[in-house]
């Protein structure tokens, strides 16, 4: 090491102290956030035993966003000791922060953005050699991360950011192995003054100067600090809330009326008046996701009876296998009571409307119990243009038909599992052109998993196209549980015993996958691990059929004796 490191001048940076690798974690891109369109690596996972470090990165990391593709940004590294000030400045989110969260890819037990420098070359394990580039520029998917829409700013305002690697030289490592510093090159200019100077002195050209001339930085920083020199302070508004607003508002519940024995109607309204509210109309099929229950760890969807999102109506049946979200909403939540509401995205193409063809259209429900819920609006909607549509209602008893004063009598027929009356899905489907000349049938359905089933059965077989069927799955339909199987975890060799009365999600979180979720219902994408070899019975509509042939959603697809997998 040069003579630097002996100065005695208080300008320089202190010598960080001898360190090793306490964890190494890699990560796929995922549907990330429950929200349409988003996408991320950063839920990464522990990985044991010697990991290829090269140019591009560890062995089996992917990332997602063009810049961290860089060779510059081939590895993250965070202090784990942020974590605990984290849950001291955020307590409610006291349980997101834990070694992991913020993607990182190493962290060791020393190392920080105050004794760091930019351009240190350190080793790691026995051949690796990397670099420090700059650290990092939190984004707004973070704020999606710790579902607080302020994340990114404070991590920027705070510094606790974590840093960048480009590798000069590749090698093996694995935890365990020591970190050593082997070349500082500019002692002072540790990252934490660089952060001060970017988003607190911000208009300290001369530094910003000295910055881009830094050797080590990374590209992207070089064309920031450039720019910031030619242009002045450049708009961090997209960086830091990006096109994806935070989606979560608080609602009121101001309404809560029996309808059937088992079925409640609930009415939310906005809890602040001046809530912004994006797109306050819902689009066809709507849906809302809730965030409720202790420490908020429930997220569930229902289906939008009718309103927008200024007073909206859900029809919500108390399940007796609820895993906590109609149970808690019949038992325990009252008039007056808060939560926070996400507008839902469907994953699932749209159906043809009568309006996108030119050809007369027939149009079929077939629903079960609260699934009724899922198609009002629809129904709504042909009436007003007088379509062609017919409906069937399965319900244990007709005193449990709700929102029958919703849905047409003429049109409406009811299968009463009490009178013997049951609905026969594969009877009441024609085929796809059955309905005369020039026709098209479109088939919807909404119900419990038994009904989903026999409807998708039964369009297969006749031929139905995607564009011609439709189904939902909010609710309690689809729970992960079945027939048991083994999982076998790809890069550590590890089977999981996945039982009868659990998902794969489950499974996966309780081993310490730390498995994104969302929907729990198949419905967002946002659990799919990929599936490296074995058979698979998929349920949940967020995957396309190309997808299905490598991919599955832990949260309710189920494996056939032993599957091998990558998360």
């Amino acid at each position: 090491m040069g003579s630097q490191f002996s100065g005695s001048d208080l300008d320089l940076a202190p010598l960080p102290p001898k360190d090793f690798i306490a964890s190494l974690r890699t990560g796929k891109i995922r549907p990330f956030g429950g929200v349409k369109g988003l996408s991320s690596a950063i839920n990464k996972q522990p990985r044991q035993g010697k990991i290829r470090l090269t140019a591009g990165g560890l062995e089996g990391d992917e990332r997602q966003y063009i810049n961290h593709n860089s060779p510059d940004n081939a590895i993250h590294q965070y202090d784990p000791r942020h974590y605990e000030e984290w849950k001291n400045i955020l307590p409610e989110r006291a349980h997101k922060f834990k070694v992991g969260a913020f993607g990182e890819n190493i962290s060791s037990a020393h190392l920080s953005e105050a004794n760091l420098c930019l351009g240190d070359k350190f080793r790691l394990g026995p051949d690796a050699i990397v670099q420090v580039t700059m650290l990092r520029q939190p984004c707004y998917k973070l704020n999606h991360r710790f579902e607080y829409k302020k994340m990114s700013r404070l991590i920027q305002s705070t510094g606790f950011t974590g840093w960048y690697y480009r590798v000069l030289r590749g090698g093996d490592v694995q935890e365990g192995d020591p970190i050593e510093l082997i070349e500082r090159i500019n002692p002072r200019w540790p990252l934490l003054r660089i952060h001060s100077i970017l988003y607190t002195d911000s208009n300290n050209m001369e530094a910003i100067e000295e910055i881009s001339k830094l050797e080590g930085l990374s590209r992207e920083f070089l064309n920031l600090t450039r720019n910031r020199l030619s242009k002045g302070i450049e708009n961090m508004n997209q960086r830091l809330l990006g096109n994806f607003a935070v989606p979560w508002h608080l609602y009121k519940l101001v309404e809560k009326t029996r309808l059937t024995p088992r079925v409640q109607k609930f009415i939310f309204e906005p809890e602040e008046s001046n809530t912004d509210v994006k797109d306050l109309n819902f689009g066809r099929f709507p849906h809302v996701r809730l965030r409720f229950g202790p420490d908020s760890k429930f997220t569930r969807a229902y289906s939008v009876v009718s309103g927008d999102m200024r007073s909206f109506e859900l029809g919500i049946a108390k399940d007796d296998d609820s895993r906590g979200g109609s149970l808690y909403l019949h038992d325990d939540f009252k008039i007056g009571d808060i939560l926070e509401v996400a507008k839902g995205h469907t994953a699932v193409i749209p159906i043809i409307t009568s309006d996108q063809i030119d050809t007369p259209t027939r149009h079929i429900f077939i629903l079960g119990g609260i699934g009724v819920t899922a198609f009002i609006g629809e129904i709504r909607a042909l009436e007003k243009i007088s379509a062609d549509f017919e409906i069937h209602y399965a319900v244990r008893s007709k005193k449990e038909a709700a929102y029958l004063d919703h849905l047409p009598a003429s049109r409406t027929t009811i299968y009463a599992k009490s009178e013997g009356k049951r609905l026969d899905a594969a009877a009441l489907i024609p085929s796809p052109d059955d309905c005369g000349d020039n026709c098209k049938t479109l088939v919807y359905c909404c119900g419990p998993s038994s009904l989903l089933a026999a409807c998708r059965d039964a369009t297969t077989k006749l031929g139905y196209p995607r564009s011609q069927t439709h189904f939902e799955e909010f609710g309690g339909a689809g729970t992960g549980t079945g027939d048991p199987f083994e999982a076998e975890i790809k890069n550590t060799g590890e089977v999981l015993q996945v039982p009868r009365e659990k998902s794969l999600l489950d499974i996966l979180n309780e081993a310490g996958f730390e498995i994104e979720s969302s929907c729990l219902v198949g419905n967002c994408g946002t659990c799919m691990v990929d599936v490296c070899k074995g058979k698979v019975v998929h349920q949940g509509v967020a995957l396309e059929d190309e997808q299905k042939e490598s991919s599955m959603l832990a949260c309710v697809s189920r494996g056939k004796g032993r599957i091998v997998i990558d998360c």
